[in-house]
């Protein structure tokens, strides 16, 4: 079975995928769905900007 794809995000309030900054790897209806809530944002530049922080 092959794997899902996955878009890296930035975690932009704390909830059920993380912490702020937190850089994680959601599947596309799960991305879709944190951020109609807010609670991600899958900008390379936001994503590269978490990363830079670690």
């Amino acid at each position: 079975m092959a794997e899902a794809k996955t878009t890296k995000a930035r975690v932009l309030v704390t909830c059920e995928h993380g912490e702020p900054n937190d850089v994680v790897a959601l599947d596309a209806d799960t991305l879709k769905a944190a951020k109609s809530a807010g609670s991600v944002d899958d900008e390379p530049a936001a994503v590269k900007y978490a990363e830079s922080l670690k």
